[in-house]
C-alpha cells in the first residue's frame, strides 16, 4: 500500500503539536512540506539549509519514532531544502552549536486563527468576549475597555489562538491600524541584537510606535532584568498613548515569580480572564468543528471516545482526532471504538520536575551520557551544557546551591554559584545560547510540573 505523505505527515505533527511548545512548533515545524514516503524513508522538504540542521539536530529521533509507528516499519527521516536557497547556502547545524530563531522581528499572523473559528464553552466565556470586545475598540479606534488584557491558562488551551484573533480581527478591519505580534522570547532576543549592535532607538521605535502590541507567553521573562525593564517602558509609552496591550501566560500575574513588581502591578491594571480545560460539551464541539474543517465524516461515538479520554488541552484533543484519521487512511480500516482505545494516548498528571529530568534532557540534547554532566570532565561542550543545567536546575526548582552541587557530582556550592553566574552572565551577550536555553526551558515546561 502508498501512503500519502500528507497523511503521514499529518499524523507526525498531531503528535509533535503535544509534546512541543507552541513557540518552537510555529519557529521550526510550522512550514514543513511533505514529500514522499518510500519503503524505509519518509522525505520532507524545509525553506533552507538553516531549518534543515535544526530540525535535524531537534526533531529527527522523535518524527522517526512517530513516522515509523505511524508507518508500521522503521523509516528513516530524509530533509531536503526545496526553498530558493541551495543546500551550499549554509552549513548544517551540529549538535553542539547553538541556534536562534530564522527569522528575529515580530511574528506573522496565522490567518487561521480568527474568532469564526474558536470554539467557544463554559470555560473560555470570558476570554472570548473580552477579546472581541478589545478587538472591536481597537479597530474602531474607540476607547479601550480593557489595558492590558491578561488572558492566561495551561498550555494548549487557545491563548494563542485568541492573541492572533484580535490581531487578525484589527488587521482586516482597519489597514491602518499597525499590530505587532510576538513572544517574549523574541522581544528578548531582538532586545539583545538591538544591544549588541548599537540599534535599540529602532528596537524601540517598532514595538512604541504600534497601535496594538500582542505579547505571549509572558512567564518566559522570569530572571530576564533587562528585558523586563525595556517591556516595562514600552508598557508605559504605549498604555500613556491610549494603545492596546494584550499578554498572555501560563499563570496569573499575581503568580509570576522572579518578574520586577512594579511590572507585573502593569499586568493587573486592567482585565485578567483566564481559560480552563473544556468541559465535556465543548470538547464533543471542538472535535466536530476540527472533523468538517478537515471535511472528514466521522461517527459520533468515535468522538465521544476521544473526548471522554483527552480532558487537558485542545492540542491534544486534535492531535488524537488528527492521529486516529491518519490511522483509517493508512490502515484501510474503519474507526471503531475498539481499534481507537490502542491508538489513543492515556492520560495523566504531569510528573513534578526534578533536576534529574533537567540532566536528562541536556543528556539527550547534546548527545552526552548523563554521567559526563556528574563528572570532573573540562572539555568545553561537556563543561558547557553542565552549566547550563546547573543554571536552569537553579531557575527551574527550589534546590539550593548545595543541593545541586551534591546533584553534579557532589560539586561545592561555590563551583555551582560559579556555573550559575557564568550562563545567566552570558546570556545578554550571546544570543543564540538565550535562545536555546528559552527552548529547553519550553520544553521542560511542556514536560513536566514546576514546583513554584
Amino acid at each position: 500500500m502508498s501512503e500519502s505523505p500528507v497523511t503521514v505527515w499529518d499524523s507526525v505533527m498531531s503528535d509533535l503539536r503535544t509534546q512541543v511548545p507552541s513557540t518552537s512548533y510555529e519557529a521550526w515545524l510550522s512550514d514543513i512540506e511533505p514529500l514522499e514516503v518510500s519503503e524505509g524513508s519518509l522525505v520532507i522538504g524545509v525553506p533552507d539549509s538553516f531549518k534543515k540542521g535544526g530540525i535535524e539536530r531537534r526533531y529527527r529521533a522523535a518524527i522517526e519514532e512517530i513516522a515509523s509507528s505511524v508507518c508500521r516499519r522503521p523509516l528513516a527521516l530524509e530533509v531536503r531544502v526545496v526553498g530558493r536557497e541551495s543546500e551550499d547556502a549554509a552549513p548544517a547545524l551540529v549538535h553542539n552549536e547553538l541556534a536562534a530563531p530564522a527569522s528575529q522581528g515580530a511574528l506573522p499572523l496565522n490567518p487561521d486563527y480568527t474568532f469564526a473559528s474558536f470554539v467557544r464553552g463554559e470555560n473560555n466565556r470570558l476570554a472570548v468576549a473580552a477579546s472581541e470586545a478589545t478587538a472591536e475598540a481597537v479597530a474602531q479606534r474607540l476607547k479601550k475597555p480593557y489595558n492590558p488584557l491578561f488572558i492566561y491558562g495551561s498550555v494548549g488551551l487557545g491563548k494563542t489562538h485568541l492573541l492572533q484573533a484580535i490581531g487578525n480581527f484589527v488587521s482586516s478591519a482597519d489597514r491602518e491600524c499597525t499590530v505587532a505580534y510576538t513572544t517574549s522570547e523574541r522581544f528578548a532576543i531582538e532586545l539583545i541584537n538591538g544591544i549588541r549592535s548599537n540599534a535599540t532607538a529602532a528596537f524601540r521605535e517598532k514595538y512604541r510606535q504600534v497601535d496594538l502590541l500582542l505579547i505571549d507567553d509572558v512567564h518566559f521573562l522570569k530572571g530576564k532584568e533587562a528585558t523586563q525593564e525595556e517591556l516595562f517602558h514600552t508598557f508605559n509609552d504605549l498604555h500613556g498613548n491610549k494603545k492596546q496591550i494584550v499578554l498572555s501566560s501560563d499563570r496569573p500575574p499575581e503568580d509570576l515569580s522572579g518578574l520586577q513588581e512594579r511590572l507585573v502591578s502593569r499586568f493587573k491594571w486592567g482585565l485578567e480572564a483566564d481559560i480552563q480545560p473544556p468541559n465535556f460539551e465543548t470538547r464533543m464541539a471542538i472535535l466536530r468543528e476540527k472533523a468538517i474543517a478537515r471535511g472528514i465524516d466521522v461517527d459520533n461515538d468515535i468522538l465521544e471516545l476521544i473526548a471522554k479520554r483527552i480532558s487537558s488541552n485542545v492540542r491534544a484533543l486534535e492531535g488524537a482526532l488528527v492521529k486516529a484519521i491518519a490511522y483509517a487512511e493508512l490502515q484501510g480500516e474503519k474507526l471503531t471504538p475498539k481499534n481507537l482505545e490502542g491508538i489513543l494516548p492515556k492520560e495523566g498528571r504531569r510528573p513534578k520536575l526534578t533536576i534529574a529530568h533537567i540532566k536528562d534532557e541536556i543528556s539527550t540534547r547534546y548527545e552526552l551520557p548523563r554521567s559526563e554532566l556528574e563528572g570532573a570532565s573540562r572539555k568545553k561542550e561537556i563543561s558547557q551544557a553542565r552549566q547550563i543545567a546547573i543554571y536552569l536546575a537553579r531557575e527551574l526548582t527550589e534546590h539550593s546551591f548545595p543541593a545541586i552541587g551534591r546533584e553534579f557530582g557532589d560539586r561545592d556550592h561555590t563551583t555551582i554559584m560559579h556555573s550559575y553566574s557564568k550562563i545567566k552572565a552570558l546570556l545578554m551577550d550571546t544570543p543564540l545560547l538565550y535562545a536555546e536555553i528559552i527552548e529547553i526551558q519550553e520544553t521542560l515546561e511542556s514536560r513536566y510540573s514546576l514546583l513554584r
